[in-house]
């Protein structure tokens, strides 16, 4: 069912290419992350950030990719330090001529040190969806949440970015 929506989704946009043809392009992008565990008695000591670049063929679809800082967790028994490297598509859909909602799926490779994850390093699933809001022609503001598995944690992130469309 869903590869069936996102075959649909694809064949659209194709069909839309030209009359986009301003919201296709390279961008570049960086932010600053919130990153909570399912793990309710670790706490989070660490800021992160996410930086990412990413090509939009259309208004509709995009592919990204992108390295994130999933900052340190520590509690008395357990502690987590850890890295990740995505890569996602993004389906979205716009909401008059500045806003964008999105949905996203991917993978990431991760690498961590500490004893809360299972593994010191794999490759999972993430997901999230976001709003983007075009600032200016070529400039936005995107806020995000995603969901990244890292072994045997799940770690909600939210993150709150700027990019540059070019």
């Amino acid at each position: 069912m869903l590869l069936r929506n996102l075959g649909f989704v694809s064949l659209l946009s194709l069909l839309s290419f030209q009359a986009l043809a301003d919201d296709k392009g390279l961008y570049l992008g960086a932010g600053i992350s919130n990153i909570e565990t399912d793990k309710t008695h670790l706490s989070d000591d660490d800021s992160s950030y996410k930086v990412f670049a990413g090509y939009r063929l259309n208004s509709y679809l995009a592919f990204e990719g992108a390295f994130v800082d999933l900052g340190q967790f520590e509690d008395k028994e357990l502690d987590f330090d850890g890295k990740s490297v995505q890569a996602s598509a993004h389906v979205g859909f716009p909401l008059g001529d500045r806003v964008r909602i999105f949905g996203s799926v991917g993978a990431h490779a991760w690498d961590a040190d500490g004893n809360a994850a299972d593994d010191d390093t794999g490759v999972d699933l993430t997901y999230g969806a976001g709003v983007e809001f075009d600032v200016f022609r070529n400039i936005g503001i995107r806020a995000e949440y995603e969901v990244l598995e890292v072994g045997n944690i799940n770690l909600n992130q939210t993150t709150a970015s700027a990019f540059v469309l070019f």
